[in-house]
């Protein structure tokens, strides 16, 4: 599980069971905090009647269709996805959205031409990429003058819980970060927007405070990756049983604690 949610998204085609990748973007979608991020992004991108928009991994869709409502009546929103499982997914839940359309496409090499886009958005997918300059890169060359890119990611050493074991913390979060093909991507989101020409780049830091073990353990896996250390023989057992058992008795006495902080950035392409 640890390795299927923090390094398998690259390869969702290939994935034994598709509803673990589609239970993941549906848990993260329930939660205040990122529904928020997304409507932050939206405002960012502009997304109003008449734009063109493109959504740059798209998964189940549903950040598509909510755009292409309010790019409506004469605006269009393009989804793609290096997955054809979720794209077919995201036809099935949003194929009668007017002006909304899916794809399958390599983030890298963008089947558009240039200048073809008013807006183009991406979140939280970089961090599954190894090499996201590339994909920054087109998602430049696409935009019109003017055009507007918006970016949402994570970057997973801003990850903390609260345990009196720091070492095996350390260990743990860091073994957690090191799973994403680019765990840091948060912080590379700025020089990325400049290195592909964008002018006018903003970064918004978005902290996510979580006191209730049960849902951060369904984001962040910590049970899965102890497990994982312990099964590498780079945790002690004894040591991976304390460290579960205290977060278990902080979160029965109302005291468990943990955050993380993302980046919502902005960037425009230079007119003339």
């Amino acid at each position: 599980m640890a390795d299927d949610l923090a390094s398998g998204f690259k390869n969702v085609d290939r994935a034994e069971d598709f509803e673990v990748f589609s239970k993941c973007l549906t848990l993260v979608d329930s939660i205040p905090f990122f529904a928020a991020c997304k409507r932050d992004s939206f405002f960012l991108l502009n997304a109003a009647p008449g734009k063109r928009i493109l959504d740059v991994g798209c998964g189940l869709g549903d950040d598509a269709a909510a755009m292409a409502k309010l790019a409506a009546p004469t605006g269009k929103v393009v989804g793609v996805d290096g997955s054809r499982a979720m794209i077919e997914a995201a036809r099935g839940r949003h194929g009668g959205v007017s002006g909304l359309s899916f794809s399958v496409a390599d983030a890298a090499a963008l089947p558009f031409d240039d200048a073809s886009f008013d807006a183009c958005r991406i979140d939280r997918v970089l961090q599954h990429i190894p090499d996201p300059a590339p994909v920054v890169r087109e998602m430049a060359r696409i935009l019109k003058p003017g055009g507007v890119m918006v970016a949402f990611d994570n970057d997973w050493e801003t990850l903390t819980v609260d345990s009196p074991d720091r070492p095996l913390t350390r260990t743990a979060l860091n073994a957690w970060c090191d799973r994403f093909p680019s765990g840091w991507i948060g912080r590379h989101l700025v020089p990325l927007f400049l290195d592909a020409g964008l002018r006018d780049v903003v970064a918004t830091p978005k902290t996510l405070v979580l006191q209730d073990l049960g849902v951060a353990d369904q984001l962040y896996l910590f049970f899965a990756t102890i497990e994982r250390l312990v099964a590498a023989g780079t945790v002690d057992r004894k040591d991976a049983d304390a460290w579960l058992l205290a977060l278990r008795e902080a979160s029965a006495s109302g005291r468990f604690f943990c955050s993380y902080t993302g980046f919502l950035v902005r960037g425009v392409k230079p007119t003339g």
